[in-house]
């Protein structure tokens, strides 16, 4: 097999220290010789300092060329000082645009400021680089909305409308780099769900599928626990490991430019699948019936409901969407890496055993 065209340019990345950025950082540190250049919100500087020694210890490589930058995406700018912004648009070759809201019950203020408008001031920093290769943007496979069925790499705008306010402004935002993508070479990653590593089952981010988990892990054993809607919606559900060796192999590899990526299980499980392989490995009793569509989706309206069981609306609502994510174009791209997303049935009881000892896990 032929080894690809690779970018090695200095890097500048938003998001860290965030779950994402972390993990991709560790793993641009095996993959590249690149500088490193992470963008740091002021009031997570003292966090991202701690995070990158972490990382330096593990990687020493990464010592003397990862360093922290202070900014603020949804700056001019990106709220960098005058001598770092000037030093960056010259010397810049790729920029990782991580950050954003992740919160699925975010406010729409809050959620278009930091989406929309600091990916607008990520792209005007792109056209200011003088040596500009790549831009990676990481989107969601959920810029679907509401859209039920199959949704292609090659799709966006289908006058879908939208479960949150987090969807509705990755969509935004997407639609704007899409629009600026014949002036700045651009590839775009659709990521579904993220959990933690396959092999580990490590995380620090227990939200998404892991409310699910610990709803089932905290109701009483006399009662009859039925499936989400009719348990045919298939999760996107992805390892972060896999994810970040995804994103890292084709984010500097020469060719992808203008290219859209679903990075997501191809054969995805249905809910129904998910609760039921989980319920065993718990020792629990099967799930029995179901609790009817209508019903969920009232059930996904009401407050009350979601004090009582842990599991915010938003998060219910993707146990209960039909909606597929085509992946032949990220499918082939990755075969030249020999890279695919796993099965969840291979690595959800590894999942279930970190989630059982989250209390044990260390702080960082």
């Amino acid at each position: 097999m032929t080894t690809p065209e690779t970018i090695d340019r200095p890097i500048l990345m938003t998001g860290f220290p965030g779950f994402l950025a972390t993990h991709l950082v560790e793993e641009l540190a095996r993959r590249t010789e690149a500088s490193l250049d992470l963008l740091v919100l002021a009031s997570e500087y003292e966090q991202a300092t701690r995070r990158l020694a972490t990382l330096s210890e593990r990687h020493p490589s990464l010592q003397g060329r990862a360093r922290l930058v202070r900014g603020d995406i949804t700056r001019e700018k990106l709220g960098l000082s005058d001598a770092d912004h000037t030093r960056l648009v010259e010397s810049v070759g790729v920029v990782w645009h991580l950050a954003a809201i992740y919160d699925l019950a975010v406010s729409r203020d809050v959620a278009f400021k930091v989406n929309v408008g600091g990916t607008r001031h990520v792209l005007d920093f792109c056209e200011a680089c003088t040596e500009l290769s790549r831009l990676n943007y990481v989107s969601t496979c959920y810029v679907s909305g509401d859209r039920r069925g199959t949704f292609r790499e090659d799709e966006l705008d289908l006058g879908q409308g939208f479960k949150n306010h987090y969807e509705e402004t990755k969509f935004w935002a997407e639609v704007e780099v899409q629009r600026r993508s014949s002036e700045i070479p651009t590839t775009i990653f659709r990521p579904g769900i993220t959990v933690g590593d396959s092999r580990t089952g490590a995380t620090e981010k227990f939200d998404g599928p892991y409310y699910v988990f610990g709803l089932l892990e905290r109701l009483p054993e006399w009662l009859p626990i039925p499936n989400v809607g009719r348990g045919e919606a298939k999760v996107n559900i992805v390892p972060i490991d896999v994810l970040v060796t995804a994103l890292a192999a084709l984010g500097h590899e020469a060719g992808n430019e203008g290219q859209v990526f679903h990075l997501a299980d191809p054969n995805p499980m249905r809910a129904r699948e998910i609760i039921e392989r989980t319920l065993e490995h718990m020792g629990r009793t099967p799930a029995v019936g179901s609790v009817p569509e209508t019903w969920v989706e009232k059930a996904l309206g009401n407050a009350q409901l979601e004090s009582w069981t842990g599991v915010p609306q938003e998060a219910l609502a993707y146990f209960n969407h039909p909606a597929h994510y085509d992946t032949r174009q990220a499918n082939a791209a990755l075969a030249r890496h020999g890279i695919e997303f796993p099965h969840l049935s291979f690595y959800l009881p590894t999942l279930l055993d970190a989630f059982a000892r989250r209390d044990e896990a260390p702080a960082t």
